[in-house]
């Protein structure tokens, strides 16, 4: 049982990384959620994205962060399912942009350490 704690307790970091730097508008921050090869796959609007994470973090640095607008972006973590050294998470995010999103964050451990390796989502308002 401890040891799915810890599991949980590092995709949690990994995950609250990626609400820290979204919030703070943060690269070096958001970096350390994300693996150098992950994507991100998603509507926006009539829009297809399937890009690298970088395309993310161009997103990031372009606009305001939710601190610097005064929106009050909200990340919460849904659910957790663990499978040996994989894991998905089902997280929403509520403010951000204008927007709310549902995500579904794939995970891998790699070398001790928890990296997100794909980011799906969907614009939910």
């Amino acid at each position: 049982m401890e040891a799915a704690v810890n599991e949980q307790e590092g995709i949690r970091q990994a995950i609250n990384y990626y609400f820290d730097g979204i919030r703070e508008g943060n690269l070096d921050t958001l970096k350390e959620a994300f693996h150098s090869e992950a994507t991100m796959c998603g509507h926006f609007g009539d829009e297809l994205m399937i890009v690298p994470i970088q395309g993310l973090y161009d997103f990031v640095s372009s606009n305001p962060s939710p601190s610097e607008s005064g929106e009050p972006f909200e990340g919460t973590i849904e659910a957790i399912e663990i499978a040996g050294t994989v894991a998905s998470a089902k997280v929403t995010e509520k403010s951000y942009m204008g927007h709310d999103f549902t995500d579904f964050f794939n995970l891998l451990k790699i070398e001790g350490r928890w990296w997100i390796v794909s980011k799906v989502f969907n614009v939910d308002g």
